[in-house]
């Protein structure tokens, strides 16, 4: 095994290398040639991979461990602390078992309707330009609070607002500038407070015939001694189902740009639905940036693509990069609407290496994302209403779709306009 090339940072340098955003780790193995890097600055060393081997390697447990490996910063905002993505073995298993079974088809259906429900029931208010992010942003947190047993009439629209930004900002806090970073620790609190009121009302007044409901799952769920969660612990598990999916926010406005930008995909999308909407899907999933990166900790030596890892060592798997790795993908940077036609399905129920926009190997056992299915319908609703059910005029506006902001969508929020 080779020793990895190293790559030391300057401080002078950290200001351009943020700013390449999901290209980073791509620049840094170009800067030594080679498909495993270490970069050093200061004190601290990161060694990146990428690729579909070096994802094989990455969710093997026997190699890497996940306990410990979240940088601070994303557990304050992004994650919250103690929650199952940070978690390993049977503890892991455990918990992760709750949001697993919370997936079946049969609620998986339920969210389909709801989330049709309510898209349509606002885009039939809708009328002159619309902005797609914030109305994305709006429909799939009530939602997905209906489907997880979340009452929202309680509240103002004011406060909805509110939260649903939370969720948003939560990501956009986690690696960004320092101002964004303040603001997300200070939504993810405000968040954490509204979900932990949530848990206890759901321990103190259960509503029989709704166990299987998010909300009261995670009122419910168990340590592996048969004790509940506390209370800190079970809200975050519970934003661990209502943060991923309003996350999808981002993938709306992508999709607009991938529908409406003049590329032609909308027109022969619609010309033949049934059979390419899965496809168009997936390749939105490879092609366009989402979450950048995932972080482990080696537990032993282990070796990626020929370079020796050492025991202890901290790794980051970049998983746009692997999504547009030359080596096992076609002409990556072209976003081919008939990729992953015949196949399309497999990518999120078979295949666990092929692409990982989020997160790759076996669902129950291993760190892959549980929210996948989710975001499948969610997808297929979207492009559904966004071509068979509504017509729109697309105003002239800034679709560039810049890398250095994570997590990223089109600068004009993809505008269209009904009538």
């Amino acid at each position: 095994m080779e020793k990895v090339p190293e790559t030391k940072i300057k401080l002078t340098d950290v200001k351009e290398l943020l700013s390449k955003g999901y290209n980073l780790l791509g620049e840094l193995r170009e800067d030594v040639d080679a498909p495993v890097v270490k970069a050093k600055f200061l004190t601290q060393e990161i060694i990146a991979i990428y690729g579909e081997a070096a994802a094989r390697k990455f969710y093997d447990p026997t190699n890497f461990k996940r306990g410990g490996a979240m940088p601070k910063p994303i557990l304050r905002t992004l994650f919250g602390e103690d929650g199952v993505q940070t978690l390993d073995g049977k503890e892991h298993h455990h918990r992760k078992n709750y949001f697993m079974d919370l997936m079946t088809p049969e609620r998986m259906e339920d969210y389909r309707e709801i989330l049709d429900r309510h898209l349509s029931e606002e885009l039939d208010r809708q009328h002159g330009e619309i902005e797609l992010f914030d109305l994305a942003n709006h429909v799939l947190f009530n939602a997905i609070c209906e489907w997880s047993g979340i009452n929202l009439e309680h509240y103002d629209s004011e406060k909805v607002s509110s939260l649903a930004e939370n969720q948003i900002s939560m990501i956009s806090g986690a690696i960004t500038s320092p101002t964004d970073h303040l603001k997300g620790v200070k939504d993810r609190n405000e968040s954490e407070e509204w979900a932990q009121e949530l848990i206890k009302e759901a321990r103190k007044n259960p509503v029989p015939g709704k166990e299987h409901l998010a909300l009261y799952t995670f009122a419910n769920a168990t340590d592996l001694e048969g004790e509940l969660l506390p209370l800190e612990v079970a809200a975050v598990e519970l934003l661990n189902i209502i943060r991923p999916t309003v996350a999808l926010t981002v993938w709306m406005a992508l999709m607009g740009h991938a529908l409406f930008s003049e590329n032609g995909v909308y027109d022969e999308l619609k010309a033949d639905f049934d059979t390419l909407q899965d496809p168009f899907i997936q390749e939105m999933r490879r092609y366009y940036p989402f979450f950048p990166m995932l972080p482990a900790i080696a537990v032993d030596d282990v070796e990626v693509d020929g370079y020796h890892i050492p025991k202890d060592s901290w790794v980051v798997l970049d998983l746009y990069g692997t999504n547009h790795d030359a080596r096992t993908v076609d002409h990556p940077e072209k976003f081919d609407l008939k990729r992953y036609v015949g196949r399309a399905k497999d990518l999120s129920y078979e295949e666990e290496y092929e692409m990982i926009a989020q997160g790759g190997g076996k669902f129950r056992e291993m760190h892959r994302c549980a929210g996948e299915w989710i975001t499948l319908h969610s997808m297929r609703v979207f492009s559904n209403q966004l071509v068979n059910k509504y017509n729109f005029t697309i105003p002239e506006q800034d679709w560039t779709v810049p890398m250095d902001k994570i997590p990223t969508y089109p600068n004009s929020k993809s505008l269209l306009f009904k009538e």
